[in-house]
């Protein structure tokens, strides 16, 4: 009884088994929507016309 099972840890994104709190593939997609996301916004508050 003195064998310890190794913890297995999933991601709490997509619950698949992870060392980390979140799978690196979750992470890149969490990342670039986030980037994505970033853009929208930023496009949108831009005017092509100058202020004279």
């Amino acid at each position: 009884m003195s064998e310890e099972k190794e913890k297995t840890e999933k991601c709490i994104v997509c619950g698949r088994p992870s060392k980390t709190t979140i799978c690196h593939a979750c992470e890149d997609k969490i990342r670039s929507e986030a980037v994505d996301k970033k853009i929208r916004q930023e496009r949108a508050g831009r005017t092509d016309r100058e202020k004279k």
